[in-house]
């Protein structure tokens, strides 16, 4: 190879390497227009030629700068293996500083291998290069590539142009990769535009100022001309369209901004297509607006989605619900026309826009909203509730709000759009409905069934925290006598005002219920420790003797409460319930107007059960007529003579011996067996006085008459009936009435007295001064005997009761009335009554009820020793 150059050397001449020169920068410009592999190829081979080099090779600045990437080759004879031209495909400047900062100089490098940075040695050592030519390739002064030439041994002669054809060729392959990049940019650019234009899913097309297609990068379907490039505007598109156009464009190409918007419809077989468009100017490398380019965007979709939407919105305006939407903050953002009627406000759709819906909504349902519009935000799905929408002069409203919410384009929740109704009506309804349901109509007080609820609430807060629940029955005493003195609507009064009462005393948790008729139930949840609880069952009892006037009369009630603990004393609420019922009841033995606890009485462990148990033996005892009679003496005071017995009923009960009659006649009066138990105990007592009549005993016989058998139709007549059957006279029979009984329904028990009376039987009054009678009732009444309560013979200790007592017997002797006092168990009682000038009484102090053999011995020989 050497001496060949050598031989080119020699022969060489001038007009030989010019005309090499020439056909390599030929070579060299075709490379401007055409950029393949095989033109590149043949400019670098015709480069080498010229340059009488080895190898020829291009390379070009990749991105960042400090790296060169090959571009194309020739090689000659050159063969080399591919981890060499894996090692030539990419340089890196940084190795080569010498390289880089040479042609980053602008400077030509023509250098020995021997004189090259170790870097560049060691990469051109095995190709067998000893001299290395790189021309720069610049572009605005900027390195952008260069072109190596490669010689395997010495380069040769340089005639003293070829330094001027070198440089002019690395011009050429500068303008060549520099267009190359360009190209390379603007197919990227046609590609990004098509794929941009094809997601759009619009027409677009380029025009020119005669009004011809001159682009298209995008079609309709519904265009008839598949191929529209060259075509006026009157043959590419349909007239609609293309006068829409060609109005648009003069205008367009005429102003600086070069920009227009038109609408136009294209006929379809089924309707029409609307579209929306848009042209832009488009100038020229002179700055020359001669082109317009159209985007063209179907609308029909849109249009109809309008349609609906307008649609929606005035059939929403008709409707008596309002829609509304509201951003994340709560604010409103779209209202309907109902919203205004809800409010009462005309106009208010648009004035209460971008407030606060809270600002609307009652004060007591701002939590309630706020955590419903949360709920919805955080689970996505829909929630119905109510709340009070505020007006400017009327009551609030009461809204049912169904709450959706509204999607954002990433699927999360951004808003809510509520449904509003108003349902006023329909909710008072319902609160009337449920007050009926659970509430007691009398007193407002919670019913069975809420307290039901109530108290087991209370007992699962009880096992959450370890606490206790306290339950009181309380029954009002008494109860009936007022009912039958005043009639039900003054017993409704008490009820209503001891409700009160009771209720004045409580914790705001406390709750009182009402059972029904005259009983009512206390519930004390939440009880830390059982310390204060007889110091709250004692201000119950004392809250309701207060005081109620009843017709000018005040009345001083009394209660009895049992009380039950839980979980001391019950494991459920049914036997919560059952344990305070049967202590209130042992509460009513012991003598009314107290207060016991179950814990208290080691008994009552089974009183429930044992109540349950008694009043089916008392119904047995009743149906066979197991009842006794036992007798107490009314006594002349002044003589010891027994003028009188009293009958009453007493029963002996196998399993639980002598039963109480304050026990069993409140019980027998529940269980309707009352009227049935008076007259068993009338006809044994008949059937008894007949014997002592027959053995010459004068005494007369007290009966206790019930409210059910006085005001039985037939019980005069049947009473007569009686005598007569056992050869008796009604002058023999003291019927006793207690005073609340007598004064019940005045007009009936004066027409059932007064019968009674005209037939011969004597009429008392029993428990006088208990109820609440007047002279002129006691006047008016056929009665001939008082018998004054024991409560007031109790009394005689004190001065007053002293003149409570003679001011009854001077009464009782100013109306011609015989009287006789109860209750007398002492001596001085006994003597103190006879100074007032009465002379008939009856107590312990004479003898308690005995059975009659026992009675008939008194009757005989007198009580002479009592007085």
């Amino acid at each position: 190879m050497n001496a060949r150059r050598q031989f080119d050397d020699a022969t060489r001449t001038q007009r030989d390497a010019t005309q090499d020169y020439l056909e390599a920068l030929d070579a060299a410009g075709q490379l401007i227009g055409d950029d393949s592999s095989d033109a590149l190829e043949r400019a670098l081979a015709a480069i080498a030629a010229a340059a009488q080099a080895d190898a020829s090779a291009l390379y070009r600045h990749a991105a960042g700068g400090m790296r060169a990437e090959h571009v194309g080759a020739w090689r000659g004879e050159v063969s080399l293996p591919d981890e060499v031209n894996e090692r030539l495909a990419r340089l890196d400047y940084r190795l080569f500083r010498d390289l880089h900062d040479t042609l980053s100089a602008g400077l030509m490098l023509e250098r020995h291998i021997s004189e090259l940075l170790p870097a560049t040695q060691i990469m051109l050592s095995p190709l067998g290069v000893q001299n290395l030519l790189c021309l720069p390739l610049l572009d605005a002064g900027e390195l952008i590539g260069f072109l190596a030439l490669a010689y395997m041994d010495a380069p040769p002669k340089r005639i003293s142009s070829e330094p001027r054809f070198l440089s002019t060729l690395a011009n050429y392959l500068a303008m060549a990769l520099v267009r190359q990049e360009a190209e390379s940019r603007l197919r990227v650019n046609a590609t990004r535009l098509a794929c941009l234009v094809g997601a759009t899913e619009d027409m677009v097309f380029e025009l020119n100022d005669a009004g011809v297609v001159v682009n298209v990068w995008s079609h309709h379907p519904a265009l008839p001309n598949a191929n529209l490039i060259g075509l006026p505007l009157d043959k590419a598109f349909p007239h609609d369209m293309a006068w829409a156009l060609g109005q648009a464009l003069p205008r367009v190409l005429a102003r600086e901004d070069g920009r227009e918007q038109i609408e136009f419809t294209l006929p379809k077989l089924d309707g029409a297509i609307y579209c929306i468009g848009r042209l832009q100017g488009v100038p020229d490398e002179a700055g020359q607006t001669r082109h317009a380019v159209a985007l063209i965007r179907d609308v029909s979709e849109l249009m109809r989605e309008e349609a609906r939407r307008r649609t929606m919105v005035e059939t929403l305006d008709v409707l008596e619900e309002a829609v509304i939407e509201l951003a994340p903050n709560g604010h409103l953002q779209r209202l309907s026309a109902a919203w205004s009627t809800l409010r009462g406000l005309p106009g208010a759709s648009q004035l209460d826009l971008d407030q606060s819906l809270l600002s609307f909504v009652h004060e007591e349902d701002h939590i309630v909203l706020a955590q419903a519009y949360a709920e919805v935000v955080r689970e996505g799905a829909p929630l119905t509730l109510r709340f009070r929408l505020l007006r400017d002069e009327d009551n609030p409203l009461w809204l049912e709000a169904k709450l959706l919410p509204t999607w954002g384009a990433n699927g999360e929740a951004i808003g809510l759009r509520g449904v509003l109704r108003d349902v006023t009506t329909a909710h008072l309804h319902e609160t009337h409905i449920r007050q009926l349901a659970l509430y007691d109509g009398l007193t407002g007080l919670p019913n069975r069934v809420l307290l039901d609820d109530l108290l087991h609430q209370a007992l699962a807060r009880s096992q959450r925290h370890g606490s206790r629940v306290a339950l009181g029955f309380i029954d009002l005493d008494h109860f009936k006598q007022i009912n039958d003195a005043f009639g039900h609507h003054a017993g409704d009064q008490v009820l209503a005002t001891l409700a009160r009462q009771i209720r004045s005393v409580l914790r705001e948790e406390d709750v009182l219920a009402r059972w029904g008729g005259d009983e009512f139930i206390v519930l004390l949840p939440d009880l830390p420790d059982l310390s204060t609880l007889a110091q709250v069952a004692e201000r119950l009892r004392e809250i309701a003797r207060q005081g109620v006037m009843l017709e000018g009369i005040e009345t001083r009630p009394t209660i009895s409460i049992g009380m039950a603990v839980y979980p001391d004393n019950a494991n459920s609420a049914e036997s919560l319930l059952r344990a305070a019922d049967s202590t209130m009841y042992h509460a009513k033995s012991m003598g009314r107007n107290n207060v016991q606890f179950y814990g208290d009485i080691v008994h009552l462990k089974s009183l429930g059960r044992e109540h349950m148990a008694l009043q089916t033996r008392l119904n047995h005892a009743v149906l066979n007529n197991e009842l006794q009679v036992f007798y107490q003496p009314i006594v002349n005071a002044r003589t010891g003579e027994v003028t009188a017995v009293e009958a009453l009923a007493r029963w002996h009960d196998d399993s639980a011996g002598w039963i109480t009659p304050q026990l069993f006649i409140p019980m027998a009066e529940k269980l309707g067996l009352i009227s049935e138990l008076s007259e068993q105990i009338t006809v044994q007592a008949l059937t008894k006085l007949k014997g002592w009549r027959s053995r010459g005993l004068k005494q007369r016989l007290s009966l206790n008459v019930s409210r059910n058998l006085l005001f039985s139709p037939r019980f005069v007549r049947n009473l007569i009936a009686l005598t007569d059957e056992y050869s008796l006279r009604p002058d023999d029979i003291i019927v006793e009435v207690t005073e609340s009984l007598a004064l019940t329904d005045q007009a009936r028990q004066s027409r059932h007295l007064r019968g009674l009376h005209e037939a011969g039987f004597k009429i008392a009054i029993d428990d006088f001064g208990t109820g609440y009678s007047s002279l002129s009732q006691l006047h008016e009444m056929p009665i001939d005997m008082l018998k004054v309560d024991l409560s007031f013979t109790a009394r005689l200790n004190s001065e007053a009761g002293r003149r409570i007592m003679q001011a009854i017997v001077q009464m009782s002797q100013a109306l011609g009335l015989e009287v006789v006092v109860e209750g007398v168990e002492t001596l001085s009682a006994a003597r103190f009554l006879q100074g007032l000038g009465v002379e008939k009484m009856q107590g312990f102090h004479f003898s308690e009820p005995m059975p009659a053999g026992v009675c008939e011995l008194h009757m005989q020989l007198g009580l002479d020793g009592k007085v």
